[in-house]
């Protein structure tokens, strides 16, 4: 059955004998999975839609095994049920939703012998992580250099920044930031100063006989959620000033100027950067300066309210996953009474989207990818 959707658009009503769903006519025809349409060998869109004729149906046959349009071009597309079922699924493919929290536990534990070892640890850990934007390995082997053997087992990317590849953290006099000293590290973004910092981190403790030194975790977006509820104007403010961040070393150099809430195209909060201590000069003369200062303040202090932490100790062969563009993470000062010893390195979060498609035959590219015949 073919309706009017409004004055432009018409729709199939495809029914697959379990459901039914309202499918634009254009969409149908942009997705159409025929060789002529597609690259068979690799199942990229080579039809460019130049033709208004293109997207006139002349007759439609739909069955719950299979749906075939005749357009006026003369061009028929016709997609089996499990190959529309899949192309529909896509459409829904990179959208999270995510359990926001305060304060209170911790991050959830899994054991890193089970999740590099099996899927489906594998996958109830990605999921979690994806979720949360915070989890945390037990049992990582304490052996500098371990997190490029996790990651690659992970099937994640390790994402170059201007430091090494794979970080040490210890108290250093020499050491650029205050991360290499024994002081508490306020909650914070790494690399607020690059333009799209990297969205995946992980924190490995290989030895920890410190006392004190409490790690804990800030969940940015639900702090920004508060800010939207309680304080609409406020957040707007985060929002729309771009902050100035910077930071260095004695051979390198980042600054950028950005929001400390992103916000995509339908208003979700989607990045949070947030670094006190890299944070750079606003221009004074900003007529947004003052409304931005009492959102700042506002902001702060949700964020270092430890009702709203996760605190937790990391001992050695802990690995703590945190979602860059969302989840903070600090630390309480400690005593240089024994060894303390941290690798982190960074990654893309969308990796972690893509394995958990992979790994629940989401995103099988064979299936997805093929052309009917």
């Amino acid at each position: 059955m073919i309706r009017v959707v409004n004055e432009v658009e018409e729709s199939v009503q495809w029914h697959d004998g379990k459901s039914s769903q309202s499918i634009p006519l254009r969409w149908l025809r942009f997705e159409c999975p025929c060789s002529e349409c597609r690259v068979e060998q690799t199942s990229e869109r080579r039809w460019l839609p130049v033709g208004q004729d293109e997207f006139r149906a002349v007759s439609v046959d739909n069955t719950p095994s299979r749906l075939s349009i005749v357009w006026e071009s003369g061009h028929e597309t016709t997609f089996a049920a499990d190959r529309l079922r899949a192309s529909l699924l896509v459409a829904h493919r990179a959208r999270i939703q995510p359990i926001l929290w305060g304060g209170g536990g911790e991050p959830r534990r899994f054991d890193h012998g089970q999740v590099t070892s099996d899927k489906q640890a594998m996958l109830g850990f990605m999921e979690c992580f994806r979720d949360e934007g915070t989890a945390i390995l037990t049992g990582t082997p304490s052996v500098p250099g371990q997190l490029e053997s996790t990651m690659s087992t992970l099937g994640l990317p390790l994402r170059e920044t201007f430091r090494e590849r794979i970080h040490d953290v210890w108290v250093d006099p020499a050491g650029y930031n205050i991360a290499h000293t024994n002081e508490g590290l306020p909650p914070h973004s790494d690399y607020p100063s690059y333009s799209h910092p990297p969205s995946g981190q992980v924190l490995h403790m290989i030895v920890n006989e410190c006392s004190g030194g409490d790690s804990f975790v800030v969940d940015g977006w639900h702090a920004a959620r508060q800010m939207r509820e309680e304080h609409p104007e406020l957040f707007l403010a985060l929002a729309e000033v771009p902050v100035p961040f910077r930071q260095y070393s004695t051979e390198r150099e980042s600054f950028a100027r950005e929001t400390i809430i992103r916000l995509d195209a339908l208003g979700e909060v989607v990045g949070f950067r947030y670094s006190n201590q890299l944070m750079q000069p606003l221009h004074p003369g900003n007529p947004q300066f003052t409304t931005w200062m009492d959102a700042y303040q506002v902001l702060t202090q949700l964020l270092t309210d430890t009702s709203n932490h996760r605190q937790f100790r990391l001992d050695g062969g802990d690995a703590l996953f945190v979602h860059g563009h969302r989840v903070l993470h600090g630390r309480t000062q400690f005593a240089v009474d024994g060894q303390r010893h941290l690798q982190d390195c960074y990654f893309d979060f969308d990796d972690i989207l893509a394995r958990v498609d992979r790994l629940t035959g989401l995103a099988d590219a064979k299936t997805l990818g093929s052309v009917d015949q």
